[in-house]
């Protein structure tokens, strides 16, 4: 077969012609000539040059500084700190800022806002502070380099053109109330107006800032929305020199201070020894919703305060668990709105127990009312309120309104429960008002040998009242009892534990106006007059009293939607 060469062979075979080197000698000979030529016409400019200057002219204006070639800014709330590359030949810089844009056609200083920085040749190296600028605002920025026998460099720009200074915080501290708030900075600080918005960034108010508010650093606004969020600024022309987020409280009751617990704090006695030392008279707790406040120990009510136990608005009532209250002294009030009070305590080492009683008042106490409001009160041994002992104690009102009130199903007690010696404990005044009540213990008002004043019942439901041969009312034997009788209006009496009884008290009437009572509510003595009878139990007028739901289903029954606790109307 035939053998193809190599490309190295006939590469050899070719230079070994005729053709090949005759080719290479003609180039070579080509080569030399164009040599000689060039050099011979670099030799005539030569000539030319050193005989005759250039006759084509340059421009003046590249003759300067280099522009700044890269700039960087750390921004703080009113100062930055400006590094940029140094440029060669350049004795000073001089840098300026605005809030308008910055840019070739725009002279020095016309911008507004504007600072120069470094006329006085004082900038020569980077890094440099940008001092007295607004906090929050958004700067552009330009700078160039200066020297003495070269001109000046075109303006050098930062790639994004702009930085931002940061907010500034000079707000020291604030309180807040249901409609207002106070804010406090450093005394004789520069500013003009404050600004309160709201979440979707309406501006609510606007103050101007007088002389006093700047000379104190305080201000108080008012007119807000309970339970609202707001932003408060405070401004120096257009910078920001203080940002807060609030959010306004629940409106509690006016009182001469309210001391708003937080969840985890202790409900105890340093509290309002605290408080009474501070001199006020009038005081609020006011808990946050779904916590907690234990205390295995008795809370003292010092002598001449009053105190509004407050649960704020939320999903659940905060929960008050102490060992007792003591009112011992004058105190005009003690109320209680939208909590929980429960007598299933807690111990400090975590184990449960169970309180006797919220009020077991035996020293000498003169109270204007203790009010429960909103309230769910349950788990009590004994009751929520007694008197007892030899000294004299005198409440003027104890009202349970729009309240769920479980007592004791044990007969030793009633959840009312005077009993003091020899006449020394009185309730004048008694009312149930828009509330349930489920248990009463012995009796749902007991008054050993007392005269009061009067007992309420109004627009109530009741279940399970009673134990044998107990009364609703009992005032002992004596004929004892309120001297402007009993009132009870739109109520129902659903059912007891056992036969008992009505009133046990002095001859006054008792007023009863459209209140049932059904067949299960079994009183065989002392009967009420003028109640209407229910044909039927609790579980024909309720949907489920055994799980303490009363609310009314029977749709013949003539007080569906006027008679009992609103709460379990008819819808």
């Amino acid at each position: 077969p035939l053998q193809y060469p190599t490309l190295m062979e006939r590469y050899r075979t070719l230079m070994d012609s005729n053709i090949i080197k005759t080719t290479v000698m003609k180039a070579n000979k080509l080569k030399y000539i164009a040599l000689s030529g060039a050099f011979m016409l670099l030799t005539a400019f030569a000539t030319i040059s050193c005989d005759d200057a250039n006759d084509w002219t340059t421009d003046s204006s590249y003759n300067r500084l280099f522009s700044v070639p890269k700039m960087s800014v750390s921004a703080n709330a009113t100062d930055a700190e400006l590094t940029w590359s140094t440029t060669p030949g350049t004795e000073y810089y001089i840098i300026e800022i605005s809030l308008d844009s910055l840019y070739d056609d725009v002279a020095m200083g016309t911008g507004k806002g504007s600072i120069i920085y470094g006329e006085d040749k004082s900038i020569t190296k980077s890094p440099y502070t940008l001092e007295g600028l607004y906090s929050d605002s958004k700067y552009f920025i330009r700078m160039k380099a200066f020297s003495s026998n070269t001109p000046e460099s075109k303006w050098g720009y930062m790639s994004d053109f702009s930085f931002k200074t940061r907010t500034e915080q000079i707000f020291e501290k604030f309180s807040v109330s249901h409609d207002k708030i106070t804010l406090y900075w450093p005394a004789n600080s520069t500013a003009d107006r404050i600004e309160i918005i709201d979440t979707n960034g309406t501006v609510v108010k606007s103050i101007i800032l007088t002389s006093a508010n700047l000379e104190d650093g305080t201000i108080v606004i008012d007119g807000l929305t309970p339970l609202t969020s707001y932003t408060a600024i405070l401004y120096n022309k257009e910078s920001k020199r203080g940002v807060i987020d609030f959010t306004t409280t629940a409106k509690v009751p006016d009182a001469d201070h309210t001391a708003f617990l937080q969840a985890g704090d202790s409900l105890n006695n340093d509290l309002f020894t605290t408080m009474a030392e501070a001199g006020y008279h009038t005081v609020n707790i006011a808990l946050p919703a779904g916590s907690s406040y234990y205390n295995e120990n008795n809370i003292n009510i010092p002598d001449g305060m009053s105190v509004t136990f407050f649960g704020l608005p939320g999903e659940t009532q905060a929960i008050i668990g102490v060992k007792g209250i003591d009112i011992a002294g004058t105190h005009s009030f003690i109320k209680f709105e939208n909590v929980e009070i429960t007598g299933s305590g807690r111990k400090a080492d975590g184990n449960n127990t169970t309180n006797d009683y919220l009020f077991n008042q035996s020293k000498a106490a003169t109270v204007g009312a203790i009010e429960f409001s909103n309230s769910f009160i349950h788990g009590f041994k004994n009751t929520p309120v007694r008197l007892q002992g030899s000294d004299e104690k005198i409440i003027n009102l104890v009202k349970f309104e729009n309240c769920i009130v479980y007592g004791a199903d044990a007969r030793t007690y009633s959840l009312i429960h005077v009993d003091a010696s020899k006449g020394k404990g009185k309730v004048e005044n008694i009312e149930f008002s828009k509330t349930t009540i489920v248990y009463s213990g012995k009796c749902l008002v007991y008054s050993r040998n007392t005269d009061f004043t009067s007992l309420i019942l109004s627009d109530c439901t009741f279940s399970k009242l009673l134990g044998s041969g107990d009364y609703l009312l009992d005032c002992d034997k004596n004929g004892n009892g309120p001297s402007q009788g009993v009132t009870i209006t739109n109520c129902i009496f659903g059912s007891t534990l056992a036969e008992g009884k009505g009133i046990r008290a002095n001859d006054k009437p008792v007023e009863v106006t459209n209140s049932y009572i059904t067949n299960d509510m079994k009183i065989t003595g002392n009967k009420i007059n003028d109640l209407i009878t229910y044909d039927g139990g609790e579980t024909d007028l309720f949907k489920d009293p055994s799980q303490y739901d009363f609310t009314i289903i029977d749709g013949s029954f003539a007080g569906k939607t006027n008679c009992g606790d609103p709460k379990w109307y008819m819808k």
